[in-house]
């Protein structure tokens, strides 16, 4: 159960501090004229694009008179709806993600972010729009399929028995089918936006996981969060949406960060964005399963390539917190492994985002023999236990259970 009356009250006290919700309202203001011209413009160039395509396709198809224009509406609707609310959510995404930044870093460092920080989008806005665009594609292929089937049979009970009556009552069945599982599949990933913003180097598969996890037996909890402000919502209809710029987005936003924060179950992070080595502006999108030995396996931990002294000793490296957090990699005894960020030295690699993991920052290794982990920290930043800083390039034996916080405490390793 999210602690629905406890996160609304603690928004409202970060809005009462340090002058924070002039911030929030430049920013929802700033956030609302970017939304509004990139709307405008996609709008523009989607309903060209299908009008386009919709005279092209239904050209033959009014040959046949009104049952090939009835056709080709039917074909053509589902279409238009999913390639709409794709490329929609691909363009507002990027900007969604930025404002999202905004409130969870206002959240964890509780500092106002310059408003400015919303441009951040374009830094990255093809890695954002790909995940969004993903997303929209995942929420809605299953309502278009409904509307699709819906009106294909509408239109057959039409032609075939004359009861437009009962094609319009199937055509509103299916409507109400479609709004349901669109409504589910978007709970499913309510937290999307967050997770990117907090996460910005996780590709689209690794933040769909995170927010089926994050909402698992949760759904029904957000939709009552949502429907909490619906009074809110009237009276900034009634005022022309500026109550909502002034006071409830912002208000509804802190709330939402909060909510986050409480359905991670650790406070929130807010990885840095940083352009990967590679040169294309883009951070590199890690996938800890692969990393983490998690694959193909169905999400269990692989064992047909780990020698039986390995599984025996059940030598691993389990992710506590951070990147890999709920991730186990299974170790080889007496072989090291090198974490960090670049992946020419690390087998275990970390997002370029993790500025206070180095290059090369620390290796493991299992010692069969006396059954404990030689670690040897090679970083800037430390490698730490219990809050104490290994000694640089000097290997250490610990025990089973030990955790290392490698660099600060974003990112935490156990030794399983």
């Amino acid at each position: 159960m999210i602690n629905r009356a406890g996160n609304k009250e603690k928004a409202k006290r970060v809005l009462n501090e340090n002058g924070n919700l002039s911030g929030m309202v430049g920013m929802e203001i700033l956030y609302r004229v970017i939304a509004a011209i990139t709307s405008v413009l996609l709008g523009a160039m989607i309903a060209g694009g299908i009008g386009v395509v919709s005279a092209v396709v239904s050209a033959p198809f009014k040959l046949f008179g009104l049952a090939g224009i009835i056709i080709a509406y039917v074909l053509i609707t589902p279409i238009a709806t999913l390639v709409g609310a794709i490329a929609g959510g691909a363009v507002a995404g990027p900007f969604e993600v930025a404002r999202y930044r905004y409130y969870l870093s206002l959240r964890k460092n509780g500092i106002r972010p310059k408003v400015t920080c919303i441009f951040d989008a374009f830094d990255f806005f093809m890695q954002f729009a790909l995940v969004t665009g993903v997303r929209m594609l995942t929420i809605m292929w299953i309502p278009v399929l409904i509307q699709f089937a819906t009106l294909l049979l509408a239109a057959v009970v039409a032609a075939a028995s004359r009861s437009y009556l009962a094609a319009m009552l199937l055509v509103m069945i299916g409507m109400i089918a479609a709004l349901v599982v669109a409504a589910y599949r978007s709970y499913q990933f309510w937290p999307m936006a967050l997770v990117q913003a907090d996460h910005p180097q996780l590709n689209a598969e690794q933040v769909m996981e995170r927010c089926k996890a994050m909402t698992e037996g949760r759904k029904f909890d957000l939709f009552v969060f949502d429907l909490s402000y619906l009074g809110w919502n009237i009276l900034s209809l009634l005022t022309g949406g500026i109550l909502s710029v002034l006071y409830v987005a912002p208000y509804k936003m802190m709330a939402t960060a909060f909510v986050y924060e409480e359905m991670k179950g650790r406070p929130v992070m807010v990885d840095d964005i940083k352009p990967s080595t590679d040169g294309n502006g883009m951070t590199i999108a890690v996938d800890p399963k692969k990393l983490m030995g998690i694959g193909s396996t169905g999400g269990k931990k692989p064992t047909s390539h780990i020698p039986a002294a390995s599984r025996a000793a059940g030598a691993a490296l389990e992710g506590v917190a951070g990147m890999y957090a709920g991730s186990s990699y299974p170790l080889e005894p007496n072989q090291p492994v090198i974490l960090g960020r670049d992946p020419a030295y690390a087998k275990i690699v970390f997002s370029q985002g993790a500025q206070k993991i180095s290059r090369r920052h620390c290796e493991v290794m299992f010692n069969s023999q006396v059954q404990k982990y030689r670690v040897t920290d090679f970083s800037s930043n430390g490698t730490y236990v219990n809050g104490s800083r290994l000694p640089a390039n000097s290997p250490v034996l610990l025990t089973r259970g030990t955790e290392l916080a490698l660099g600060d405490n974003n990112n935490i390793i156990r030794l399983s």
